[in-house]
């Protein structure tokens, strides 16, 4: 049912969003929040349906931010802007995307910063550049601890 689906009410937020039917996208980005203690905007733009772990629960997102396709976030991920929403900064999250729980992706003030495709990140790992290699990040500061093609 699509009242127990976050990422399908996301996905329909944004769609609200674009469309200039302001009141019922923040109707639901209430929602989102108040049952799944979820920040996901409406100002947000996902290339398709991501995948919500844990039925989203304290997902962090920023307006400024973008998603791609077959992206994976888990529960108490926190994707974030440095400057306030609407600036041209931007954090741009690439195809194939899997983000552990707790990890925390900030860009830096005034600055736009990117993940690049097939990209793992691990659990309770901080990013604070652009990641321009496929593989496994991990750590605070996270670096590149398996490169993409060795993972299954």
């Amino acid at each position: 049912m699509l009242l127990t689906e976050p990422a399908r009410l996301w996905l329909l937020s944004t769609r609200y969003h674009r469309e200039g039917k302001r009141r019922k996208a923040r109707l639901i980005k209430a929602y989102l929040f108040l049952f799944f203690r979820a920040a996901l905007p409406p100002e947000a733009v996902l290339a398709g349906l991501p995948s919500l772990g844990h039925f989203a629960m304290n997902i962090v997102v920023h307006p400024n931010v973008s998603l791609g396709r077959d992206v994976r976030l888990w529960h108490c991920v926190t994707l974030s802007v440095s400057d306030s929403p609407g600036t041209k900064s931007r954090l741009t999250i690439g195809d194939r995307v899997e983000i552990g729980t707790g990890a925390v992706i900030i860009a830096p003030l005034r600055s736009s910063m990117s993940i690049c495709n097939d990209v793992r990140i691990g659990a309770n790992s901080v990013v604070t550049r652009s990641i321009t290699q496929p593989g496994t990040y991990a750590g605070a500061p996270a670096v590149r601890v398996i490169p993409r093609e060795k993972v299954e």
